[in-house]
């Protein structure tokens, strides 16, 4: 992304902030309050809250209401399209969504924007949104998230790389692996995906025991990375129980408490941070501002892939310690 909408993006954001701060509201209190949908996650995956508190501080900043819908990750396309029919219903002043089944979105972005909705796209949806008649995309690029990580693998030794999928369907997390697998070739290193069952994705016993058996399967795999802070402490656990520890590197995207513990003592070598507090925090204030004034940042915003290892983690430990909810989970 040019650095001058990067600039722009992050000047916008901060002087909306700071007049929130001195307790004035930009140019909006004089006015009814807008509405701001916004199509996401569920607070239960330890991406969100993060991401869920920097739609809320934005929506206080600009002085506008905030309407949170989450999507269910085990029942993922039927849900983004009952949510973004939610949405649209409500004909709010904007809609901000994450497009993480493209297929199922896509045809709802283009409703809204024809019956005068905007539409932000929000973390996945990097390359439809365009296309669909969005204003804009805030969030990190999949393919990138996965090269990067097949890289800092490589580096530290893997040969042999496992992709683990959490939320089967999801073309984004699938995007993810098809960037590792694409990075991992090109530095003569094998790679595969493992994708987890729904019914397994959000327990923690059962995603170690479907790692584990994968790893006594596949005796030649010396590096896995995870889409999730969990997934990722599943995955250290099963490489302990495998004996592996050591030798096994893990990397995942995502932050929790959990998993800085695991960047200190070395169980986990690094972490990729999205910055989803900067994607909620963001996409409010760019909806505001595109749906009152029809200003927004020219082409994609990118908050990732931000690298979290034990060169930065004091830090971010200090921060997450700080201020709940900005960094990730507990």
């Amino acid at each position: 992304m040019p650095r001058a909408a990067q600039k722009f993006a992050l000047e916008v954001a901060a002087t909306a902030l700071a007049i929130a701060l001195a307790g004035v509201s930009p140019a909006l209190a004089e006015d009814k309050p807008m509405t701001i949908d916004f199509v996401s996650g569920p607070l239960n995956d330890s991406f969100f809250p993060p991401l869920y508190q920097g739609a809320q501080d934005a929506a206080k900043a600009m002085g506008v209401k905030l309407n949170y819908i989450p999507i269910d990750e085990a029942d993922i396309e039927a849900t983004s399209a009952r949510t973004m029919q939610t949405a649209i219903a409500q004909n709010p002043d904007a809609i901000v969504v994450g497009d993480f089944v493209t297929s199922v979105v896509d045809p709802y972005i283009k409703q809204a924007v024809a019956a005068g909705i905007p539409v932000y796209v929000d973390q996945s949806g990097q390359d439809q949104w365009e296309a669909d008649g969005a204003f804009g995309f805030v969030g990190q690029q999949g393919p990138q998230v996965g090269r990067v990580a097949a890289e800092r693998l490589a580096k530290s030794g893997s040969k042999n790389i496992l992709c683990v999928i959490n939320v089967p369907g999801n073309p984004y997390l699938q995007a993810i692996c098809k960037g590792l697998a694409e990075k991992a070739k090109e530095l003569g290193v094998m790679s595969a995906n493992l994708e987890l069952p729904t019914a397994d994705s959000t327990d923690q016993a059962k995603v170690s025991r479907d790692i584990g058996a994968y790893l006594q399967s596949h005796k030649d795999v010396d590096g896995i990375f995870t889409e999730n802070a969990a997934v990722g402490t599943a995955a250290t656990a099963a490489v302990d129980a495998a004996q592996l520890t050591g030798k096994v590197h893990v990397g995942t995207m995502e932050i929790s408490r959990v998993a800085l513990q695991q960047i200190q003592n070395g169980k986990i070598e690094f972490l990729v941070n999205e910055q989803p507090y900067l994607d909620g925090f963001f996409g409010v204030v760019f909806a505001t501002l595109y749906a009152k004034y029809g200003l927004s940042p020219v082409g994609p915003v990118a908050t990732g892939p931000s690298i979290v290892d034990k060169k930065n983690i004091d830090k971010i430990l200090k921060v997450f310690d700080t201020y709940p909810n900005v960094i990730g989970s507990k």
